[in-house]
Formats: structure tokens, C-alpha cells, sequence
């Protein structure tokens, strides 16, 4: 499964954002979020993905793969320690071959 998000993600767009990732918590197989398109994300968007790969890893499915684009959304990720949380990848291409089977 691919999820891909654009545009700037804030504490305005949470139930947005919440409303998109549902699907995700309990999707078998890969998942990807291809956030290549987002200018801008807060800790609201770090809240969300923590949620998403907790409850995913309760259920023993993976954790999901993110492909960061934008220069501010990469700092982000690193100030918060979240690299270590999520296998992050430069492309969509490269996401998929690391995570598929």
C-alpha cells in the first residue's frame, strides 16, 4: 500500500490527516508513505506516524517506510530521533525494492 501526502501538515490538518492514515493501522504487507510532495510538517505529522507504526507493530505487521522530500520535513525527522523509527528512502523506487519481498 502506498499513501501519499501533500502540501503542508499541521495541527489544522490532524483529523485530515488521522482520516488518511486509518486505513494504514491494520493494511497487511508493505506500507509506504511517499511524503515527497509535503513542504511542511509539525510534531502533529511526527504524532501521527508514531500512532501508525505502534499499532501496526502490535498487530505484527511492518513498519512503514517513508520517503521524505522536502529539506525542512528531513530536518524535522532528524531533530526528533525518528530516523532510527522508520527505514526512511530517497524515491518511491528505491522504497519498493528495499520493502518488497
Amino acid at each position: 500500500m502506498i499513501l501519499r501526502l501533500e502540501g503542508d501538515w499541521d495541527i489544522a490538518r490532524r483529523d485530515e490527516l488521522e482520516r488518511l492514515l486509518r486505513p494504514a493501522y491494520e493494511s497487511p504487507g508493505t506500507l509506504i508513505l511517499d511524503m515527497q510532495s509535503v513542504n511542511y510538517a509539525d510534531s502533529t505529522i511526527l504524532a501521527a506516524l508514531l500512532v501508525l507504526r505502534n499499532r501496526r507493530r502490535t498487530k505484527g505487521l511492518p513498519v512503514p517506510g517513508l520517503i521524505l522530500g522536502s529539506r525542512q520535513v528531513r530536518r524535522l525527522f532528524s531533530i526528533a530521533g525518528l530516523g532510527e523509527a522508520f527505514p526512511t528512502y530517497d524515491s518511491l523506487e528505491a522504497a519498493e525494492a528495499a520493502l518488497t519481498p
